[in-house]
C-alpha cells in the first residue's frame, strides 16, 4: 500500500471517529484544558492585586510588583521544560496517560497555592513556596497546553482539523471566564481587606474538584488514532525532540513567532494593563475584570468561528490579518485605559480580547501542530509553542514594567511588542499553508 493509500484509509478510520466516542473526547481534552487555563489564569488576575504585599511586603512597591511578575513569568519559564519532558512520553508511550499527569499535576499545585501562609506567618518560605508551585504549574502546562490539541487533532477529519483543534483554544477563554468571574464575585462580596486575608485563596482551592471531574472525564477517552498508527508501523522515535531540532527547524521556527506574537499581545493588553489600570489609576477592580471576563466570553464564540473559517481559507490569512490589527490596536487600547473611563477600557479590552487577538490565537492550536508529522508532533509543537509563550506572553508584564519603570509613557512598551510583531508577520509569510496538509 502506497503512501497515498495509506492516507485514505487513515482518513476513513478518522472519520469513522467523529462519533460520539469522538465527541467525549473533545469534550474531554477540552475540559482538562479549561481546568489548567483556570488555575494558571486564577494566579495571574489575583497575583498582581495581592500577592504582593502578602508574599513580598519587605520590599518597596514598584520592586514588590516586578517580583510578583517575576514569579509569574518564572511559571512560563517551565512550560518549554514541561514540553520537553511530557512531549517527549507524549511522542514515546503515547498521549492520553501524559495528559492525565499533567492535570493533576496542575491542580495539587493549583491547591497548595491556596493553602501558603502569608510572609508575615512563614517569613521568607512563603515566596519560595509560591515559587516552587508556579514551576509546577508551568510544567503541566507545557506539557497540556500542546498534547491536548494534538490528541483531538490527530483523531480529527482533514477538513475540521482547525475547528475541532480549536476547541483546546477556546477552552483557554472558558477557563479564564471561570476565574475571573469568581474573582469578580469575590471583589464584590468582600471589601479589599477580606480579599486580601483570605477570599483570593477561594479559586485555587476550588481546582480540588475540578480536576477530579476532568480526570474522570479523561480517563474513559481514546488514544490518538495516529499514534496508534505509528506505533504499529514501528515509527516512534527514541528521542523524538533530536528529531525535531534535526529535521523540523523551519517548523519550529513558524510555530515560535507565531506563539510569541498572539501571547505577547495577549498578557499585554490584559495582565499589564489591567494591573496598570488598578494600581495606577485606582479604577475599579471589579470593573476591570469584568471587561476581561466579558471579552473571553466573546473570544470564545469568535475562537470557534475563526477556526472554521481557517479550515476553508487557511490558517495564514487570519495569522496576518491579527498580526497587523494587533499592532494598530495596542496604542487604542492603552489610550482608552488612560481615558480612566471604566465602561470605555471594558469596551476596548473587549474588543482587544474578543476579535483581535481570536484572529491570531483561533487558528494557532492547528497551525503549529500541522507544521510536523505524527511521531515527533507533541515535542516539536511543544517546543515551539513554549518558547514562544515564554518569550512572549511570560515575561511580557516584566519587561513592560521595567521598561517603564516609574515613567508614566508607554512608547517604549509599543516599539517592544511592534518588533515581535514585524519577526513574527515574516515568519508567517514564509510559513506553508498548513490547513490542507495530510497528516
Amino acid at each position: 500500500m502506497n503512501a497515498a493509500d495509506t492516507a485514505k484509509v487513515s482518513e476513513l478510520e478518522i472519520q469513522k471517529k467523529t462519533s460520539a466516542a469522538y465527541r467525549r473526547l473533545v469534550v474531554a481534552s477540552a475540559f482538562g484544558t479549561m481546568i489548567e487555563w483556570y488555575d494558571f489564569f486564577a494566579y495571574a488576575l489575583i497575583a498582581p492585586l495581592v500577592f504582593d504585599t502578602l508574599f513580598f511586603p519587605k520590599a518597596d512597591p514598584l520592586v514588590s510588583m516586578i517580583a510578583v511578575y517575576a514569579t509569574f513569568a518564572i511559571g512560563f519559564v517551565a512550560r518549554p521544560i514541561g514540553g520537553v519532558v511530557f512531549g517527549h512520553f507524549s511522542d514515546r508511550v503515547g498521549r492520553k496517560s501524559v495528559l492525565m499527569i499533567t492535570l493533576l499535576l496542575m491542580g495539587v499545585a493549583s491547591t497548595l497555592i491556596g493553602m501558603i501562609p502569608s510572609y508575615a506567618t512563614i517569613g521568607i518560605s512563603a515566596p519560595i513556596i509560591l515559587v516552587l508551585l508556579r514551576i509546577v504549574q508551568g510544567l503541566a502546562l507545557g506539557g497540556e497546553s500542546v498534547g491536548a490539541v494534538v490528541l483531538i487533532l490527530e483523531n480529527a477529519p482533514t477538513k475540521r482539523r482547525g475547528f475541532f483543534a480549536s476547541f483546546c483554544n477556546a477552552a483557554g477563554p472558558v477557563g479564564i471566564i471561570c476565574s475571573s468571574g469568581l474573582s469578580m464575585l469575590l471583589m464584590w462580596l468582600y471589601d479589599k481587606a477580606g480579599f486580601q486575608a483570605w477570599a483570593w485563596r477561594i479559586p485555587f482551592l476550588l481546582s480540588f474538584v475540578l480536576v477530579l471531574i476532568g480526570a474522570y472525564m479523561r480517563s474513559h477517552i481514546d488514544e490518538s488514532f495516529l499514534f496508534t498508527d505509528a506505533l504499529k508501523q514501528q515509527k516512534i522515535q527514541r528521542l523524538p525532540i533530536a528529531m525535531a531540532f534535526k529535521n523540523w527547524k523551519k517548523s519550529m521556527l513558524f510555530g515560535f513567532l507565531v506563539n510569541l506574537v498572539h501571547s505577547s499581545y495577549n498578557y499585554l493588553s490584559t495582565i499589564f494593563l489591567m494591573a496598570y489600570a488598578i494600581k495606577k489609576l485606582s479604577m475599579s477592580q471589579a470593573g476591570v475584570t469584568s471587561g476581561f471576563t466579558i471579552g473571553n466570553v466573546v473570544e470564545l464564540i469568535t475562537v470557534l468561528l475563526i477556526a472554521h473559517f481557517s479550515d476553508r481559507i487557511g490558517r495564514k490569512p487570519f495569522l496576518i490579518v491579527g498580526v497587523i490589527c494587533a499592532s494598530i490596536y495596542l496604542p487604542i487600547l492603552v489610550h482608552a485605559m488612560l481615558l480612566k473611563n471604566v465602561l470605555y477600557f471594558i469596551i476596548a479590552l473587549s474588543v482587544s480580547i474578543g476579535f483581535v487577538h481570536s484572529l491570531m490565537f483561533a487558528p494557532e492550536a492547528a497551525f503549529t501542530a500541522e507544521q510536523f508529522p505524527t511521531e515527533v508532533r507533541v515535542s516539536g509543537a511543544s517546543v515551539a509553542k513554549q518558547l514562544g509563550v515564554v518569550l512572549g506572553g511570560g515575561v511580557a508584564p516584566l519587561v513592560a514594567t521595567s521598561l517603564m519603570g516609574h515613567s508614566t509613557s508607554f512608547v517604549s512598551v509599543f516599539w517592544y511588542f511592534w518588533a515581535m510583531a514585524l519577526f513574527a508577520l515574516v515568519g508567517v509569510l514564509l510559513a506553508k499553508e498548513s490547513s490542507k496538509r495530510v497528516l
